[in-house]
């Protein structure tokens, strides 16, 4: 079967009838560095022209001439007071209470900071969140966390938006129907009972890998209190291999870490160090550590 013939086989076969010789004296009248990203470019040909205005044609010419100026301007008018008289709504009345014993450290207009962790798997980075009457708004590193130095990745800046999504869930449903809090904890009450009957048998406990000794510690007191219960844990990017290669090479499992700031030849296979989560915001730190030169004396990266 003969390949078709693209639009990019035609233009490229308009190269070879380029007038050379109009090109050489374009090329002599040049003065100083000109850059061309093709011949036909270079050549200014009228065909090239064409195909640069239409290489977007969803996009281009989108003006009708039948529009003009007067009548652009009237149809954005009408837009912009349709707009306004739509937000003419009236509010109901609120009312506003002052605190009475206003909470420690927090005022008005004024944020406040404090540190966090964001923890993946078995690794967790610092940082500190700023907060505005209790509503965490921003994160940035924490300088003195070893995992982070100050720095943050995209993950951890993208989890405040995890607060304000329009999708979690804003009241208790039950197979699609709202249901109040009171009915939760009837319901809740009923299987804790249940439960406790049977020693926690059909309980399964599903999560990721933890490693806030807080949260585990409160699973281990759940499985305790019901003997029958089980506790899975599942990551669809786990780190297995890692821990039975420190398993062989040492007997036990262990965290390892890479010393990219004393390292002078980085060879990396089949992974990306400076974007691994967590740990890529520390690797990259410190492989551009040894990228910049503070001493003209012993001018060498790595």
């Amino acid at each position: 079967m003969k390949p078709k013939k693209t639009e990019l086989d035609a233009h490229s076969a308009k190269n070879q009838q380029l007038d050379i010789a109009a090109v050489r004296e374009r090329l002599k009248a040049t003065k100083g560095r000109e850059y061309w990203r093709s011949l036909e470019e270079l050549a200014g040909t009228p065909e090239f022209d064409e195909y640069l205005h239409r290489e977007f044609p969803e996009h281009a010419s989108v003006w009708d001439n039948s529009v003009d100026r007067r009548g652009f301007l009237r149809l954005m008018g009408a837009s912009l007071a349709l707009a306004g008289l739509g937000a003419c709504t009236t509010q109901p009345p609120e009312k506003i209470i002052p605190y009475v014993r206003p909470p420690e450290q927090l005022v008005p207009g004024k944020p406040l900071f404090f540190a966090t962790a964001m923890p993946v798997g078995r690794q967790a980075i610092g940082l500190l969140a700023e907060s505005h009457m209790g509503r965490p708004t921003k994160v940035e590193g924490n300088p003195s966390h070893p995992a982070s130095l100050g720095a943050t990745d995209a993950w951890s800046q993208a989890s405040v938006l995890g607060l304000y999504d329009p999708d979690r869930a804003q009241v208790i449903s039950y197979q699609g129907r709202i249901r109040s809090w009171s009915a939760f904890q009837l319901a809740a009450s009923s299987e804790v009972t249940s439960l406790k009957n049977t020693g926690g048998q059909g309980l399964r406990i599903l999560t990721e890998s933890i490693s806030s000794p807080t949260l585990r510690g409160q699973i281990q007191d759940l499985v305790t209190l019901y003997p029958q219960a089980r506790w899975h844990r599942w990551e669809p990017a786990h780190e297995d291999s890692r821990t039975r290669g420190t398993i062989q090479a040492f007997g036990r499992p262990l965290n390892y870490y890479y010393r990219l700031d004393r390292a002078r030849v980085v060879v990396s296979l089949g992974s990306d160090l400076l974007c691994e989560p967590m740990t890529g915001v520390r690797y990259a730190r410190d492989f551009m550590q040894k990228r910049r030169i503070s001493d003209t004396s012993k001018a060498e990266m790595n």
